[in-house]
């Protein structure tokens, strides 16, 4: 970063300095130039990263969520660095005309190169302002293009989430995915909506079996009382009776726990998982 931008200020010097005519006599005042340039550029690369640190610390102790943190430490950061660059043009007896000429030209040349790149970059930043989720919650993602993932939130950078999924593994979800997608916040509704088949001999009562279940997972301290749980008979034949059997668990491994459960406390009904709401 320190030495591409110090080539900038070069070339920028180099384009408003008389070389052409007289450049034997003008070789070191334009070495001065330059050591100025990049002093002032290592030293805003110190302070702009101090600053961001101090920004980010001194929020989180205040109470401030981690992301807003992170917003308002990203944001001090790229001030820091705008402020260091102008400083180094003026320091360099430059002005701002040629520096505003070249941002216009990449700026349009990245525009066009980098749509991809900055959708998630915007993005990004409308996910930290906006705070549909925070780091540490468990989220639930469909994307566009087939994207589909569940993990907890560990960072949201510039471009990429980063969460980490049941089976330990880092997932990096593009910010542009996440924004245009579907998203599920487990941890602020609380948990996982599941539903599990019963199939019950027809000399069970479906009034019967449905108190004696809701008793059964009231009573494990992995399913969550509110919303409570809920029979349905969804159909009847000669000998037996299937019913959906709905509740809420406070983690996705807990409904391999009901459904363990309810086999032993009804040896008779057979029960097979459904898929996760």
């Amino acid at each position: 970063m320190v030495l591409v931008t110090t080539a900038i200020v070069a070339a920028a010097r180099a384009g408003s300095h008389p070389w052409y005519g007289h450049i034997g006599d003008s070789l070191p005042d334009y070495g001065i130039s330059l050591a100025k340039a990049l002093a002032i550029l290592i030293l805003t690369y110190l302070v702009a990263g101090v600053v961001a640190q101090r920004f980010r610390s001194g929020f989180e102790r205040g109470g401030v969520p981690a992301d807003v943190s992170l917003l308002f430490a990203r944001v001090s950061w790229g001030v820091a660095w705008a402020l260091g660059v102008m400083w180094a043009f003026y320091a360099v007896g430059n002005d701002l005309s040629p520096l505003a000429a070249l941002i216009g030209v990449v700026g349009l040349a990245l525009s066009l190169s980098l749509q991809s790149v900055l959708q998630n970059l915007v993005a990004g930043i409308y996910l930290l302002i906006e705070r549909p989720f925070a780091i540490g919650d468990t989220i639930a993602v469909v994307g566009p293009n087939g994207a589909n993932h569940e993990g907890r939130v560990e960072d949201v950078q510039m471009r990429t989430t980063h969460m980490r999924s049941r089976d330990n593994e880092l997932i990096l979800m593009p910010n542009a995915a996440i924004f245009n997608g579907v998203v599920t916040n487990r941890t602020a509704v609380g948990g996982y909506a599941t539903r599990v088949t019963v199939t019950f001999s027809k000399k069970t009562d479906p009034e019967d079996a449905r108190h004696r279940l809701s008793a059964l997972l009231e009573a494990l301290p992995s399913i969550l009382a509110n919303p409570a749980p809920n029979l349905r008979v969804d159909s009847v034949g000669e000998a037996s009776w299937t019913g959906s059997l709905s509740f809420w668990v406070a983690s996705a491994g807990a409904s391999s726990d009901a459904v363990w459960a309810i086999g032993g406390a009804f040896p008779e009904a057979t029960v097979s998982p459904a898929a996760t709401a």
